[in-house]
């Protein structure tokens, strides 16, 4: 039995038949793990690494906002269209701070790709791996969209096996990030599914939520608190719980001829 604000939410989503769902497509940072755990976690051992090299430490912080910054001007600006988005994200950095791109890279390297990775491991998401499982026994495909390398992250969180294509904005064919369709369309494309036949789930209302609408792909924001529905079509959960209990819903709406419920998790 579903609650009365899924039921509501499963309402009012954007259309979506669970009967006929081939793919979901997950984000990965802040959508598979807790992020912000994460970052408290890594800036102490940044700190804690550089108690005796306080100026090293401040420029490391220093070009890692940078970095960032450079990722948010490049995700919305038409005027850095690029073939190499990963030199392009680390040249502008440079730019924003007189840091050489080779330090920035090595700064980038550890302390965004390396060290957060067995912090990431403990901040999985409750249900997540449940979920998943789900999935694969629906033998619904999985795919992994992510603005930054993520197969490494995968692999710490112990559900790389789980996905069928892990889909980032440095391979050669996307080379943007989102709130870009390409990537969402690409991974679609890359597992055979059309947007109809597709969920996308992301953490990010500005973001996440108008990669989906601009791909035609229903889309379901976790790890708010609340659950709720906006007038975009996309739908707020707490998790992964509520959110299988969302497909449950739909399935239950779906019966087939002889009045049996498309089951889903």
């Amino acid at each position: 039995m579903c609650l009365r604000a899924v039921e509501s939410s499963t309402r009012r989503m954007c259309p979506l038949n669970v009967a006929a769902l081939k793919a979901i497509v997950l984000d990965v940072d802040g959508t598979l793990y807790a992020q912000t755990s994460v970052r408290i976690g890594t800036v102490w051992r940044l700190l804690k690494a550089h108690m005796t090299r306080p100026i090293e430490g401040a420029a490391t912080l220093r070009v890692l906002r940078a970095y960032r910054r450079a990722q948010e001007i490049l995700r919305f600006s038409h005027e850095h269209e690029c073939t190499d988005l990963a030199a392009a994200q680390l040249l502008l950095a440079s730019q924003l701070t007189t840091a050489s791109s080779a330090f920035i890279a090595l700064c980038v390297a550890r302390w965004m790709h390396q060290e957060p990775l067995d912090l990431i491991a403990r901040a999985r998401r409750p249900g997540l791996l449940a979920f998943l499982h789900g999935l694969k026994a629906r033998h619904i495909r999985v795919v992994a969209l992510s603005d930054y390398p993520a197969v490494a992250k995968l692999d710490a969180l112990d559900i790389l096996p789980l996905f069928d294509a892990v889909i980032t904005a440095q391979d050669p064919e996307i080379q943007v990030f989102k709130p870009s369709p390409r990537g969402l369309k690409v991974a679609l494309a890359r597992v055979g599914a059309m947007p109809h036949e597709a969920l996308y789930v992301g953490d990010r209302v500005d973001i996440d939520a108008p990669t989906a609408a601009s791909a035609g792909v229903p889309c379901v924001i976790i790890g708010r608190r609340e659950t709720g529905t906006s007038s975009e079509g996309w739908i707020s959960l707490p998790g992964y719980q509520e959110l299988g209990d969302v497909l449950a819903c739909h399935a239950e709406s779906h019966r087939d001829s002889k009045g049996k419920a498309h089951g889903f998790i």
